[in-house]
């Protein structure tokens, strides 16, 4: 049956999470936004999870909240509340499952169709990938969609994992260049991207539609299997 209300978790204060909202509106789902710092609800209290991105590492247990959250989803799952993990999300609900993170052989940046089985055509894109880091698909998960240089999508049960940025609107991407500029590392990375930035956020707002109407599907096909 059909949830009537999810949770997504945002991992800084100034993060959106996109098209997402409007989305869940047309399905008739209230989609609560809560930031990862903020109290995080009783696992038994879910309907359905949303975990969003970070320009952390899903690894680095240097960042203060990451344990928390990790030991959350764990119970999470361990409920069987179905849950979305975006990009880093995907990353931690693999972790979560007994799967692995690591820092992939390059970075996977760009608009970038996805290899699917004939039954997940609604994964196919093309769609923003923006990582650095990599997933292996937990234990007993399904891999659904990859691309040369990572695994792209796993299902477990009635979770899903998304390595890439269906949700990703220009509003979000602002929030990526406003992280960049305040923060040491995204300085140094825009010292040396160049007009990447700029080429990026152009292609969201000329692809903006498509992705929407893609995201759409991605999420009518997400909720039609639980």
């Amino acid at each position: 049956m059909k949830p009537s209300r999810a949770i997504a978790v945002l991992h800084d204060a100034a993060d959106v999470a996109g098209c997402l909202p409007e989305l869940f509106a047309e399905q008739g789902i209230d989609l609560e936004l809560r930031c990862v710092e903020d109290f995080l609800p009783p696992p038994d209290s879910l309907e359905l999870l949303l975990v969003l991105g970070s320009p952390e590492s899903a690894y680095d247990h240097r960042v203060p909240w990451l344990g928390g959250e990790l030991a959350w989803l764990k119970a999470v799952q361990a409920h069987g509340v179905p849950t979305l993990g975006i990009c880093f999300g995907s990353q931690l609900l693999a972790r979560a499952l007994g799967g692995e993170v690591y820092r992939n052989r390059q970075a996977e940046i760009g608009w970038t169709p996805i290899e699917t089985a004939p039954a997940d055509q609604a994964l196919r894109g093309p769609w923003l990938n923006f990582h650095f880091d990599a997933f292996t698909p937990p234990p007993g998960a399904t891999l659904v969609g990859s691309t040369e240089l990572a695994a792209q999508a796993y299902r477990h049960g009635r979770s899903l994992g998304v390595q890439f940025h269906p949700e990703i609107d220009t509003a979000m991407f602002d929030t990526w260049i406003a992280y960049w500029r305040r923060s040491e590392e995204g300085r140094r990375f825009m010292a040396e991207a160049g007009d990447l930035p700029e080429r990026i956020r152009a292609e969201i707002a000329e692809r903006e539609g498509v992705n929407k109407a893609n995201c759409r599907a991605l999420l009518g096909d997400f909720l039609g299997r639980l």
